[in-house]
C-alpha cells in the first residue's frame, strides 16, 4: 500500500528527522519526501499490511508540521 501526503516540510534536515521517526516505529515502511513538489510530498509505502495514517499524522503534529492525506484521483473514462 502506498499513501501520499501533502506537508509543509521544506528542508532536507526536517524531512530526514521525520522519516527517521516514522522508520523507528515502522521499520517495514519505505519513506521518502519530494520537497521540490509544490505540495512537499511525503510518500509512504509498505509491501505488507496496512499503513498507520493516524500515527504518521501524530508524528507530524508532535513536531509542529502540517500533513494532509492526498486523495486518490481516478480518471473518469468517457464512453
Amino acid at each position: 500500500m502506498i499513501e501520499i501526503y501533502k506537508t509543509n516540510v521544506l528542508k532536507k534536515k526536517q524531512a530526514k528527522e521525520i522519516a527517521k521517526k516514522i522508520k523507528a516505529l515502522f521499520s517495514n515502511y519505505k519513506v521518502n519526501f519530494d520537497l521540490e513538489d509544490c505540495d512537499c510530498i511525503l510518500r509512504v509505502d509498505t509491501s505488507g499490511g496496512i499503513l498507520d495514517n493516524n500515527t504518521i499524522i501524530e508524528i507530524f503534529r508532535e513536531n509542529n508540521f502540517y500533513i494532509e492525506i492526498l486523495p486518490d484521483e481516478v480518471p473518469i473514462l468517457k464512453i
